[in-house]
C-alpha cells in the first residue's frame, strides 16, 4: 500500500513551512505560541467593521483586529454563510452579515468565543472556535515528539529511495503542523519476504483546522517526494480537541511507544503463524470472521476487504496477516476518520485471534 500524507505536505508546503530538524520545527512552533493571546468572550461582544478593502473584528477591549484566511472562514463557518461569498462582497456588507449572524449564534448558543490573537504591536485574529474548544499548541506535539525520538531511536523521515534531496518531513504554518518520523534501518521482515521500517506520523492544528492525529505503520520505502511504499499494518488515532484531550492523546504515545518498541520482538514465529491460511476456501474464511464478534465487521466490510488483498504485496488472503493487510487496505477507502480507526482496529484484532 502506498501512503500520501507526506507526499502531500511536499508538494504543497512554501517554503518558510518546511524544516530540516526537529529542534528547528518545535523553535517555529514555539515563536507562534509565545506571540499569541487567548481571550474567551459571548459571541454578543464581537462586532466586525470594515476599513478600506479588510473587515476586521472588535470585542469589549476596543482593540481592533485583523483576520487571517482561516479565522474568516472559521467566523463565516459559526455564522452559517459562505466564506467565499463574503469574501466577494465589499468589506462593508461582509461585515453587516458577519454582525447579523453574530447576534444569531449569541441568542441561539448561549456560549462564548475562545479567540486566538497573534500580537505584534497590532493584533491578529488566527483563530475562532467555541469555550468547548481544549487546544494542544503545536510546540506541546513537537516536543513530545523529540522525546519520543530520543527514547526510540526515531529520526525525521527522508528519501531512502531516489533520492534526489535531503527534505525531511517535517512541516509547520501559524495553523496546523506535521511530522513523519521513522526507524533509520529496516528492523523487520514481513511474512512476504519485505523487509520492513516503522513510521509514525503526527497531525496538529492549535487554531482548530483538524484533530490531532497519530497514524503508525511498517513501511518499505519513502522516495524523493515523499511518497510512502509498501505501508503496512497502518493504525490511526485521532483526539478531537475537546475534553481531555491531553491525557488521551498522552496515552496514545504510550501506545504508540509500545507499538514501536514491540515491533523489533515481532519473531519469525509470530510471522508464521499469522500467514497460516483460517480455512481453505474465501466464503469459509468469511464465515469465520464473520462468526468472531470481537472483530465486529459486517460480512460486506469482511468481503471488500478480502478483494483488496495484493497477494504478491500482502500474502495469502486466507491468512489473518493477509486479510488484515486488505483490512487496512480497505480503511484507506474511506473519507471517515471513525471508519477508518474502526476498521484499522479490526485488523489489529485480527492478528490477535487463535483461529
Amino acid at each position: 500500500m502506498e501512503l500520501f500524507h507526506a507526499h502531500n505536505q511536499w508538494a504543497t508546503r512554501p517554503a518558510d513551512e518546511r524544516f530540516n530538524s526537529l529542534e528547528d520545527l518545535y523553535a517555529a512552533t514555539h515563536r507562534y505560541a509565545a506571540s499569541a493571546v487567548e481571550a474567551t468572550v459571548p459571541w454578543s461582544d464581537l462586532r466586525a467593521e470594515a476599513d478600506g478593502d479588510e473587515v476586521f473584528v472588535t470585542g469589549g477591549s476596543g482593540r481592533f483586529a485583523k483576520l487571517t484566511h482561516y479565522a474568516f472562514g472559521q467566523l463565516a463557518r459559526k455564522v452559517e454563510a459562505p466564506a467565499n461569498y463574503l469574501r466577494s462582497l465589499a468589506p462593508t456588507l461582509a461585515a453587516q452579515n458577519l454582525n447579523f449572524g453574530l447576534k444569531r449564534v449569541s441568542v441561539t448558543e448561549g456560549t462564548d468565543a475562545k479567540l486566538l490573537f497573534h500580537e505584534n504591536g497590532s493584533l491578529l485574529l488566527r483563530a475562532a472556535t467555541s469555550e468547548k474548544y481544549a487546544r494542544i499548541w503545536n510546540w506541546e506535539v513537537v516536543g513530545r515528539l523529540i522525546e519520543f525520538c530520543q527514547k526510540t531511536g526515531m529520526v525525521p523521515a527522508e528519501a531512502t529511495i531516489r533520492k534526489f534531496n535531503d527534505d525531511k518531513a517535517l512541516y509547520a504554518s501559524d495553523h496546523d503542523m506535521f511530522a513523519f518520523v521513522m526507524s533509520p534501518d529496516k528492523v523487520i521482515v514481513d511474512p512476504v519476504g519485505q523487509p520492513l521500517r516503522r513510521g509514525l506520523i503526527a497531525v496538529n492544528s492549535e487554531v482548530g483546522d483538524k484533530s490531532l492525529q497519530l497514524l503508525k505503520f511498517y513501511f518499505r520505502d519513502i522516495c524523493g517526494n515523499h511518497i510512502i511504499w509498501g505501508a503496512e499494518q497502518v493504525f490511526e488515532l485521532r483526539y478531537n480537541h475537546v475534553g481531555s484531550v491531553s491525557e488521551r492523546w498522552t496515552e496514545g504515545l504510550v501506545e504508540a511507544r509500545r507499538y514501536i518498541d514491540g515491533s523489533a520482538s515481532f519473531d519469525q514465529a509470530q510471522f508464521d503463524k499469522v500467514t497460516i491460511p483460517i480455512a481453505g476456501t474465501k466464503d469459509e474464511v468469511l464465515d469465520t470472521l464473520f462468526g468472531k464478534k470481537s472483530v465486529g465487521l459486517s460480512r460486506k466490510a469482511l468481503e471488500a476487504s478480502y478483494d483488496a488483498v495484493v497477494p504478491e504485496q500482502d500474502g495469502d488472503p486466507r491468512s489473518p496477516w493477509g486479510i488484515a493487510q486488505g483490512v487496512t487496505r480497505f480503511s484507506q477507502q474511506s473519507t471517515y476518520a471513525e471508519d477508518r480507526q474502526a476498521l484499522d482496529r479490526a485488523a489489529g484484532k485480527i492478528l490477535q485471534i487463535t483461529f
